[in-house]
């Protein structure tokens, strides 16, 4: 797997070259070598730890270089949660069938109450909240159907978006950002800010967790928002 990525890498690098020295033959034949080493590396499933980090450390790494291109951040969160499917989905089933056998089911705990979280894409799209993945450069690569229905865009077209683009920019640099970049290095917080929306005060409560892969690589932050009616006291005078 690591001799693969670092072809890969290598590959990438003589790529970009090729683009500044505006060579489009040699980004043509490029890309077609790059192409079958990219399918190559994620098609294969690997079974020790390692090479399971390897992998998902690939996918983020390529997904933050690739940060400010829509068209491969949207590709790269689809690699990167084809991962997260093949090596969590055991996991989901084995508890799904633990459950089954008679043993009462608790109830799940709201992602985000804990010191970090696991992506679980059956779980999250049975949640009311609207819950987020946020990757290093602010694109999501995931969103549950909560934050699709709240955007009106099929989850598809919300994957790869700017966290901005969401979550408002003015929310976004003046109160979410930052607790954003904290979350990213590790920490679980959470906050509470309110918007306006048609005519009406919302509040947001904000809670981001660690997002980690079964092979306890972190992925990306773990970001729920859940809105509140707002039950502020009207400063005195008001109205």
């Amino acid at each position: 797997m690591e001799a693969l990525i670092d072809l890969f890498w290598s590959k990438y690098g003589k790529l970009q070259a090729a683009v500044d020295q505006d060579d489009p033959s040699a980004v043509s034949a490029l890309d077609r070598e790059i192409d079958p080493l990219l399918q190559a590396i994620f098609r294969h499933q690997v079974a020790d730890a390692a090479g399971i980090q390897a992998q998902f450390r690939f996918a983020l790494d390529l997904l933050k270089e690739e940060a400010d291109d829509k068209g491969c951040v949207h590709r790269n969160g689809h690699l990167l949660q084809t991962l997260v499917e093949r090596y969590l989905a055991p996991q989901i089933d084995v508890a799904a069938t633990a459950a089954a056998g008679g043993k009462p089911a608790a109830p799940p705990a709201l992602p985000g109450d804990g010191p970090a979280a696991l992506l679980d894409p059956v779980l999250f799209d049975r949640i009311p909240e609207g819950i987020l993945v946020v990757a290093p450069g602010y694109r999501i690569f995931y969103t549950n159907e909560t934050i699709a229905r709240r955007t009106g865009l099929p989850k598809e077209r919300v994957v790869g978006r700017h966290f901005a683009d969401i979550a408002g920019v003015h929310h976004f640099q003046r109160d979410l950002r930052e607790p954003l970049d904290r979350c990213l290095a590790g920490e679980s917080l959470s906050l509470t800010y309110a918007e306006e929306r048609d005519g009406g005060t919302v509040v947001v409560c904000c809670r981001m967790s660690p997002c980690f892969s079964d092979a306890s690589t972190q992925i990306g932050a773990l970001v729920v928002l859940q809105e509140m009616a707002d039950r502020r006291r009207p400063r005195a005078g008001a109205g």
